[in-house]
């Protein structure tokens, strides 16, 4: 019952930090002042913005899985990734806001940022509740029975990252990055049975709770090529594995930014592997596939122009 209890409160603790981080990315872009903070170099002779991002002049990207974080009061709204707000120039709070039915939210500290060298930490966590009904029957001889359950699939993932990046020129960073997840998954609800025949009837419920608790293991590496100050190519490799787990689940992507004033777009291609039989390789008739994203950053701050 008090795990029951504490797990509910955490749920709905969740619900009410997702549904926070929401209004106030909604207050924030009613804000009439809404623009992106620029450098003088980034305003051309008319006052007009030509390019719109600080970190892109230096090799380092922090909408991606690398040490950095989004500048001072800066907002990412992401399609597919995670959107973010800066509370400050080393602490980022983010979530996965698509999944609705799983409230999710994670805090990044960046703790050094050294010309040459940068690291942050990150701890997050996930809860989603999900409600499941299934029924059944089988008619018999002189007779027939059904079963059926009613109940929810629950579960929390909380997780604990570590990021170490080299940008090892203007326009080159490489990264890494390792995490460990306290993964736990359950199903709460019962059982009904119920059958006739030619020697009466029986009805059964049986309530039913079990869980399993899983460790999950990652790692992964990124490198960001800034090829000007709109355009970037990032090549993202991640692969997984639960603890004893003989094989292991890996993701890699390549893909090339546009930056916009505030709009951004990618494509890129991506593809599965599982090392290390590399069966999904071997045996999917497409091993690699498509996909694009799209994102938009906004700065609280009042956009600098050129003065006149």
């Amino acid at each position: 019952k008090n795990y029951k209890y504490t797990f509910v409160q955490s749920f709905f603790a969740m619900l009410l930090l997702r549904t926070c981080f929401a209004v106030f990315l909604l207050q924030l872009f009613s804000n009439e002042s809404c623009g992106t903070t620029l450098t003088g170099d980034t305003i051309n002779q008319n006052g007009n913005i030509n390019v719109i991002h600080i970190g892109w002049e230096e090799g380092r990207i922090p909408e991606f899985s690398n040490a950095y974080t989004l500048h001072r009061h800066e907002v990412r709204l992401n399609v597919i990734g995670r959107s973010s707000y800066a509370f400050s120039n080393k602490v980022e709070m983010s979530s996965y806001l698509p999944l609705i039915i799983t409230p999710n939210i994670a805090f990044k500290y960046k703790f050094i940022d050294k010309r040459f060298f940068a690291s942050a930490i990150e701890a997050g966590t996930a809860v989603g509740i999900f409600p499941v009904a299934l029924a059944s029957g089988l008619i018999l001889p002189g007779g027939g029975m059904g079963a059926g359950t009613l109940g929810l699939i629950h579960g929390t993932d909380s997780h604990l990252k570590l990021y170490l990046s080299f940008p090892v020129s203007n326009k080159l960073t490489f990264s890494f990055r390792g995490s460990v997840s306290k993964i736990h998954v359950g199903y709460w609800g019962g059982v009904a049975v119920a059958g006739a025949g030619g020697n009466g009837a029986f009805v059964g419920l049986l309530p039913i709770s079990v869980g399993m608790r899983f460790i999950f293991y990652s790692a992964g590496f990124e490198a960001d090529y800034v090829l000007n100050k709109k355009n970037a190519i990032v090549l993202n490799t991640g692969i997984g594995g639960f603890e004893e787990g003989k094989r292991q689940l890996g993701l890699a992507t390549l893909s090339w930014t546009h930056a916009k004033i505030h709009f951004h777009y990618s494509f890129g291609l991506y593809g599965f592997y599982d090392p290390p039989t590399y069966e999904m390789l071997h045996e999917s008739k497409l091993p690699v596939s498509a996909f694009a994203n799209v994102y938009w950053i906004f700065n609280n701050g009042k956009t600098i122009r050129k003065s006149s």
